[in-house]
């Protein structure tokens, strides 16, 4: 193939051979490391080929709008993470109201262009699939989803888990997912939603969410096939200046995890802020509101599966501490998807 051929599908370079198109919609003249055209510093500075696009950063690109708030520096390590096993039940009724939608922080990833039948996401390529819950347009829990009722044994920590349909509601323009606070014995209640595809085979997924300011949970966005199949992001409330972590788990049994720990903004318990997770063929790339933070190219999820999000605690003192003395309310104000699918071609068939 002639590497002048533009690219019909934002991929580019290496032995896709295609030069990026800077009219392609989501996309942009720079094609980065991993193969994919965009128009800022991750795709025209370091590992930038040149060959197939424009590199340099900056240069001849209009800057990034993106203005971080304050980070909290990391702590030098991290400690290991931890994983569950999940089962899911539908529920489509409401749950009681707790306080008003709390403020965006109003920045994130560039919206999706739609090019015929597929979502295409900058540095991310094109989709199939499309879901979007905006949690202050709704007022009941979306059958599109569904909420966990599943048992989760404590193993090596101080306590077991329950996954509980009234620790969530759809109230006051968020998604909330309880861990009620008081708890002092087996099990300690939480709450878990999933897709209801079960069948997701790589992925953009974008969340809205406001970080509990109440110490001894773990707020999770993540992939899940099995314990040898997920990618997720993780932020413990009792240890906020750790900063997100950012793992792919184990591919195999006895294998090791891969962790990144990247800073958070100082405001995350008071404002809504974009947790973006992006699990691909040959990397999983995690954004914090549209900022590219890190990427794993090991342990790359490769099964099909669910997206879930969860809020937990089993007292271990070295991941979620805990339980939570108060209430702990993870809020989500909006969930965006974009991804394939293995039994559904979307409409394109």
């Amino acid at each position: 193939m002639d590497k002048r051929t533009l690219t019909p599908d934002n991929t580019c370079g290496g032995t896709i051979g295609y030069t990026c198109d800077p009219n392609f919609p989501g996309g942009g003249p720079c094609c980065s490391l991993h193969g994919y055209c965009g128009k800022t510093d991750a795709y025209c500075g370091a590992g930038c080929q040149p060959a197939f696009g424009t590199c340099g950063g900056a240069e001849g690109l209009p800057a990034p709008s993106y203005s971080p708030a304050p980070l909290v520096p990391p702590p030098p390590s991290t400690p290991p993470s931890t994983s569950t096993v999940h089962s899911t039940s539908t529920l489509s009724s409401t749950a009681p109201s707790t306080p008003a939608t709390p403020p965006s922080s109003g920045d994130g990833s560039p919206q999706p262009s739609q090019a015929g039948c597929v979502w295409i996401v900058d540095g991310a390529g094109s989709f199939t699939h499309q879901q979007i819950f905006d949690f202050s347009q709704l007022t009941s829990f979306p059958s599109e989803l569904t909420i966990s009722i599943d048992t989760i044994a404590a193993g090596p920590a101080p306590f077991s888990q329950l996954y509980q349909e009234g620790n969530v509601a759809v109230s006051g323009g968020t998604l909330q997912l309880k861990v009620p606070g008081g708890q002092t014995a087996s099990p300690i209640l939480g709450a878990e939603i999933a897709t209801t595809d079960k069948d997701i085979f790589y992925g953009s997924v974008r969340t809205m969410m406001q970080i509990s300011s109440v110490a001894g949970t773990v707020h999770s966005q993540f992939f899940y096939k099995g314990d040898d199949q997920e990618t997720d992001i993780e932020i413990l409330t009792a240890t906020l200046g750790q900063g997100a972590h950012y793992t792919n788990q184990r591919l195999v049994p006895g294998g090791q995890s891969i962790t990144a720990t990247k800073p958070m903004p100082q405001n995350a318990t008071t404002t809504m802020h974009e947790y973006r997770l992006d699990w691909l063929q040959d990397r999983t790339d995690f954004y914090l509101d549209g900022v590219l933070q890190q990427t794993f190219t090991e342990n790359v999820p490769n099964t099909a599966g669910a997206w879930l999000w969860n809020n937990w605690s089993n007292g271990d003192r070295t991941w979620s501490a805990g339980p939570p003395e108060q209430d702990n309310v993870m809020k989500i104000g909006k969930i965006e998807m974009y991804y394939n699918r293995t039994g559904n071609a979307g409409t394109c068939t």
